[in-house]
């Protein structure tokens, strides 16, 4: 199996960054995690990011001690943290990016220790709700006793993504100075002033549903897993797998190797078993579900459904059509998360008056106009881009190319079926682990927080929008679109 078993759209170009990668070997210094149960939960979720950067990381160095405790993806119970790690890795790319002891050697060190110690490339830590990243070490104190994972969640990603940048090259934008950020408030600045929220761990999450399984759905459930709710029911729906090559295991999860051309869901089910979550899967859409007979299902949730009532929804979705079947359920609130190449965003939808809803600009798709739209691209370039654009893409090559040059094309022309199941594909865009963790995070952030006795405290400004390229975090309202088939319903 080849290194794009594990994905390769990360590789994919993208403005701001170089087009090839030159592979780091990685070096995390740890130290001793006994007990620093936020540093178990970043270096968990940083080593389970970089494992999948394939092209980008070319071995990860670790230099850990102390027992890991905390639940990791693929269930490992508590253990030798090094072991743990290296486990990990093993399980989520089969060995093409390993975890092995320092070696001297390594091009980039990442510090998490949050000791005065120098020599590193990139410092980085999180707790509670807040996360910072630096080229020095952290001039801040910082307390050890937190549980919570949603400060460290975010330290990870924005560790593996200055990874990518010094790995890609930056042509736009910054690598990481003193920069935090807070997931209660929204905002970033200086850790000493920003605000940190109340403990996660121990708190009842009320019953709800989880569309879409994928990257920033299972970075979700992840987060939600590693939380340690008191109590929680998650009705998870997807109808997808994770496909045969494998174009997004890179991003998700709690998905190992194994998991190929498995459905998503059931990596969902076996991380809700490691991890204590409560809840059932459902693998069709959302559509299916509605019509289906639910066995298993909380009894709120029963007694909601039954009044046709769906109160509380995370869209993990990136279909325009599936985000409209959702606010087409008319839920009281949406908790959404999303990337758009190096961007991650979070959205509450139904909290703030006059905000978009879910259905205001996720126009549904129209896969006719796109397709017409990629032919005529194609009709335009010239025949040797014509060829290198579809070569190895289309079952009779010479015919596709014969069609498109074609002044007056013929229904059922020779090329013509090629050409169209060329043009309808949806072309794989840019994404990389550490913004889909990033969107999770957020998103699960937000989940917390209107669902929070305290949320009344936060100026709860509905979008946070994260970019990695020049590390800004900031909070915003999208008004609503006029004409919202759902917002003007009265």
């Amino acid at each position: 199996m080849s290194d794009l078993a594990l994905g390769d759209r990360h590789s994919r170009p993208l403005d701001g960054l170089g087009d090839i990668a030159s592979p780091k070997t990685i070096l995390i210094r740890a130290g001793d995690v006994s007990g620093a149960v936020n540093r178990q939960h970043l270096l968990v979720c940083l080593v389970n990011l970089l494992a999948r950067l394939h092209g980008v990381v070319g071995s990860i160095r670790v230099a850990v001690e102390g027992e890991m405790t905390v639940v990791t993806p693929n269930g490992a119970g508590p253990a030798n943290a090094f072991q743990a790690v290296e486990n990990l890795a093993s399980w989520a790319n089969g060995g093409r990016i390993p975890v092995l002891p320092p070696d001297g050697l390594e091009d980039l060190t990442i510090d998490m220790t949050g000791q005065m110690h120098g020599g590193a490339s990139i410092y980085v830590w999180g707790e509670g709700w807040k996360a910072w990243i630096g080229s020095a070490p952290r001039a801040f104190s910082g307390s050890f006793g937190r549980r919570d994972c949603l400060g460290p969640y975010l330290a990870a990603a924005l560790a593996a993504g200055e990874v990518f940048k010094h790995a890609k090259g930056l042509k736009k934008g910054r690598f990481a100075r003193d920069d935090a950020y807070s997931l209660w408030s929204g905002e970033s600045g200086r850790w000493e002033v920003l605000d940190d929220g109340p403990a996660v761990s121990d708190t009842h999450l009320p019953p709800l549903y989880v569309v879409g399984a994928g990257a920033v759905g299972q970075g979700i459930i992840q987060v939600l897993g590693a939380s340690e709710l008191a109590s929680s029911f998650l009705v998870t729906i997807d109808h997808d797998r994770h496909d045969l090559e494998g174009t997004n295991l890179n991003r998700c999860f709690l998905a190992g190797l194994d998991d190929l051309a498995r459905p998503k869901v059931e990596a969902v089910e076996r991380y809700r078993t490691f991890s204590g979550l409560g809840g059932l899967e459902h693998s069709g859409t959302l559509r299916d579900y509605i019509l289906s007979s639910r066995s298993g299902l909380h009894p709120q949730l029963v007694l909601a459904e039954a009044r046709d009532s769906y109160d509380l929804v995370i869209s993990a979705v990136d279909i325009n059509t599936s985000r409209q079947d959702i606010q087409g359920l008319c839920p009281r609130v949406v908790v959404g998360g999303s990337t758009d190449g190096l961007r991650a965003q979070a959205v509450i939808y139904g909290l703030v008056g006059q905000a978009e809803c879910l259905g205001c600009w996720n126009d549904p798709d129209d896969r006719k106009a796109k397709a017409a739209a990629r032919e005529a691209t194609l009709r335009g370039m010239s025949p040797e881009e014509r060829r290198k654009e579809l070569a190895g893409q289309v079952e009779n090559l010479d015919a596709a190319l014969s069609y498109l040059a074609s002044v007056e094309p013929k229904c059922g022309q020779l090329g013509e079926s090629d050409v169209k199941s060329f043009v309808d594909r949806v072309p794989p865009e840019f994404s990389a682990s550490f913004v889909s963790m990033a969107a999770a995070t957020m998103a699960a952030a937000s989940l917390f927080r209107v669902t929070s006795e305290l949320a009344l405290e936060v100026d709860l400004q509905p979008k946070t929008i994260l970019q990695f390229k020049n590390l800004s975090m900031a909070k915003t309202v999208t008004a609503r679109r006029s004409g919202c088939p759902h917002c003007s319903v009265v």
